[in-house]
């Protein structure tokens, strides 16, 4: 007999965007209406050096706080003053470890984010232009890194222009993912956002301290619904979902209960008039106001409902500082209309109904 009703502690988004003034006082709220204690913050933004250095993540973060601050009265604003900001540094090719190393100490940052970007500039997903050209060149930060267990996050794609779209993740694993993880055997790493099932792979079986997060989306969508009804920027995003295969093995690690994947939203707001148009859609999608209906939506259609307060919940958790919450959320099975649109950002599956709904 199906379950009915669910109820696991409250859970930690390994994997937010939330943006910048205007976008994030329309976001912020999605994800504390879904009873997250908190969320690691990713910091490309519109100009990344807004989180590469201690000054300017210490600045992001003091706005942050004031956006919950300003959150209305009641359970909404108690949420706030509670939510965790994990922070991230985004690595470029001059920090110093010193100062990886200080703002880690100082408790601005509490892991690196690590985006490429190829020798013309060009980066993999947005804002991550300004990311690591020389990989060899960082690994005096990586060796500090080790040393004082600071956690790897990694947008793993090779980002050449000859290489296929659909290959990049792989290719990453082998070019760069396997030689860091060789040179730094302490460093403890997490691959984000992944998609690909031969990368799902290296990740459950090699010898080392590694994770992933996996995004709600890309374990619903394959590649083909980019192109249902036509070209649907509705379901373009970085990395792009892959073929059917990867996307039912990633799933078959996550619903199975595989203690190395974590939920990670990669919840990317765009506007409309950015994300809809013709030429440079704006890769991302949004996910935050049913994140929690989404992954319980997936879990259930596997009949692995006992493995999804450990995926959403409680793995991995303390590479982020974090416990499993003492407080727990209720999920029930019922119908749940997703709204179009939050504020001018178009929601993943917007229109649609989902059989679960998050309660009280």
């Amino acid at each position: 007999m199906k379950e009915n009703l669910v109820t696991i502690p409250r859970w930690f988004d390994r994997h937010l965007h939330i943006r910048d003034g205007g976008m994030m006082r329309t976001v912020l709220s999605c994800t504390l209406k879904q009873r997250a204690t908190g969320a690691v913050i990713m910091g490309n933004l519109k100009h990344p050096d807004e989180t590469s250095t201690i000054q300017n993540t210490l600045s992001y973060r003091k706005r942050i706080l004031n956006e919950l601050q300003d959150l209305p009265s009641g359970e909404l604003f108690g949420l706030g003053q509670k939510f965790k900001l994990c922070m991230t540094l985004y690595l470029t090719d001059d920090i110093s470890p010193e100062e990886v190393v200080r703002g880690f100490k100082e408790g601005v940052w509490r892991a690196v984010k690590l985006y490429m970007a190829n020798q013309k500039g060009q980066g993999g997903t947005t804002g991550s232009a300004h990311g690591v050209k020389n990989l060899l060149g960082r690994y005096p930060v990586f060796e500090a890194m080790e040393k004082h267990k600071i956690p790897l996050l990694g947008h793993f794609e090779a980002v050449e222009e000859d290489v296929d779209e659909f290959d990049r993740e792989i290719v990453s694993v082998y070019r760069d993912l396997k030689p860091i993880l060789e040179s730094f055997p302490e460093l403890p790493v997490v691959f984000e956002h992944l998609t690909d099932g031969r990368a799902a792979d290296f990740v459950a079986e090699v010898d080392h301290d590694i994770y992933a997060t996996v995004t709600a989306h890309h374990l619903m969508i394959n590649r083909n619904t980019m192109f249902w009804g036509g070209m649907n920027p509705g379901h373009y995003c970085k990395p792009v979902p892959k073929r059917e295969t990867h996307r039912a093995k990633v799933r078959q690690y996550v619903t199975s209960g595989n203690r190395r994947f974590g939920a990670g939203t990669d919840s990317a707001p765009h506007d409309e008039s950015v994300k809809s148009r013709c030429y440079g859609c704006a890769a991302g999608i949004f996910t935050s106001p049913t994140a929690v209906e989404l992954y319980t939506m997936t879990f259930d259609e596997d009949n692995a409902l006992q493995h999804l307060g450990p995926f959403l919940s409680e793995n991995f958790l303390a590479l982020y500082g974090m416990e499993v919450s003492s407080e727990t959320m209720t999920i029930e099975r019922g119908t749940l209309v997703v709204p179009q649109k939050i504020g001018g950002v178009q929601v993943f599956k917007g229109g649609t109904e989902l059989p679960w709904k998050l309660v009280g």
